[in-house]
């Protein structure tokens, strides 16, 4: 199974790409037939260096392998002795995320059609022949990735990649377009994952993905809210504001990333779990609404909204605390410093040049944009305006301002503006009136 800065019943929905949906499979100990040093500098660069990997997704196709379990597997080209940079299990035809060094891969599927819970060589079922071999850069991430399978595995994969699933399988399956289930005080939205998110986000994405979550099957009768946590945070910080919301006329979706990956590279991540979602559902119209970092995650999406102009139409936007210029702490770490922090504080940092083109882009004519403030403090001396953690400045920041329809202020600090009465009451004039 897979799982990835402070910062209900739910079904999944991923793009893992939070994030399309995936099927993920604790694994407990995945043995492979080679030594776990052959699987070390892949995984090292992951855990030590995430800015320097990238995000391979794509589709298994098949309608005649039903009950049979999958394993998209990465091969390097470019690390010694090829060999599996990552793989994802499935339980079926579907999504799937690689999360992979920057190099170049070569994808293929094995399924265990004997079911003896072993991908053997002879298993190989399926290779991505267009292109053969994929070139992925950092923070990049690639979709599109599909390929079919057919009939029983004839071909010999020429390196060793026998994957052994243990006796007792989980098979994990809460995303939204399977079907699956999940509350919001299920364990995986616990503070435990938000910090693996921000500091571990190579192992957040081993266990959990990216995915987009929900209480419920999709219903097109009613229009899908897409919220979107801060640096450190889980789904379960809108707990008090989802339960405050006209279930008959709306249903929500909770997008769960790690936190602590670069900014763009997770606004990638959500556009594509979208395109995902839409291309499973078709949905018309969408309504987001973002807390903190998610803010920031959000306007670099309608960047490459505005660029691809998606078939879906975001008619409502709502930011929450957000940095628009930034936070001062995240300059703290020296660019030299053995401690650099996530490689998120880099986007984060006052004038970085993700800030910088945050606004390339106009906000899409059709939309709706209500930005809202905090400006209660929880420290005893503070030099300037802000909420506790984010400047008041940075959340006033003039160009966002000059985006917004209108701006509603609270007295709260960062984390109390969420389960606010005041907060919540406004937010729900808000959707009436839309």
């Amino acid at each position: 199974m897979r799982k990835f800065w402070t910062s209900i019943f739910l079904v999944y929905v991923s793009i893992t790409m939070g994030a399309c949906s995936y099927v993920r499979m604790t694994m407990g100990e995945v043995r492979l037939s080679l030594s776990p040093a052959h699987r070390q500098d892949a995984e090292a660069i992951k855990q030590a260096n995430p800015d320097e990997c990238g995000v391979l997704m794509g589709s298994i196709v098949s309608d005649k392998s039903t009950g049979v379990m999958f394993a998209i597997v990465a091969f390097s080209e470019d690390l010694l002795n090829i060999k599996p940079a990552d793989f994802n299990i499935l339980s079926e035809p579907g999504p799937y995320m690689l999360y992979v060094p920057r190099g170049r891969y070569r994808i293929v599927a094995f399924a265990d059609f004997n079911k003896n819970r072993v991908f053997d060589q002879n298993e190989l079922v399926g290779r991505l022949n267009n292109p053969g071999i994929v070139a992925v850069d950092r923070g990049q991430v690639i979709s599109g990735l599909d390929f079919s399978v057919a009939g029983k595995g004839s071909n010999y994969v020429e390196s060793p990649v026998d994957i052994q699933l243990p006796d007792t399988t989980e098979v994990v399956k809460k995303a939204i377009n399977q079907g699956g289930a999940v509350r919001l005080d299920d364990r995986i939205f616990s503070r435990e994952y938000g910090s693996m998110g921000l500091w571990s986000p190579a192992q957040f994405i081993h266990e959990l993905g990216v995915n987009i979550y929900a209480p419920e099957k999709y219903d097109n009768g009613k229009i899908p809210i897409l919220f979107v946590h801060g640096s450190g945070g889980t789904p379960r910080d809108w707990e008090y504001l989802a339960g405050n919301i006209d279930r008959t006329r709306f249903q929500l979706w909770f997008f769960f990333y790690p936190s602590g990956l670069r900014l763009e590279t997770i606004s990638g991540l959500l556009y594509e779990n979208l395109s995902f979602l839409y291309k499973t559902y078709g949905f018309s119209t969408l309504y987001i609404t973002a807390h903190s970092m998610g803010g920031l995650i959000v306007r670099s999406f309608f960047n490459r909204y505005a660029l691809e102009g998606p078939p879906y139409s975001v008619k409502l936007f709502v930011s929450i605390s957000t940095p628009w210029n930034g936070v001062e702490s995240a300059q703290l770490a020296p660019e030299k410093s053995l401690f650099k922090g996530p490689p998120v504080w880099q986007d984060l940092a006052p004038e970085s040049p993700f800030l910088k083109t945050l606004y390339h882009h106009h906000l899409p004519s059709e939309l709706n944009y209500y930005l809202f403030f905090g400006y209660r403090s929880y420290k005893v001396f503070v030099k300037k305006a802000e909420d506790g953690v984010i400047a008041l400045e940075s959340q006033l920041y003039p160009t966002a301002q000059s985006e917004a329809t209108k701006c509603f202020g609270f007295n709260e600090n960062h984390a109390s503006i969420l389960s606010c009465k005041n907060v919540v009451e406004q937010y729900v004039q808000v959707l009436r009136a839309c």
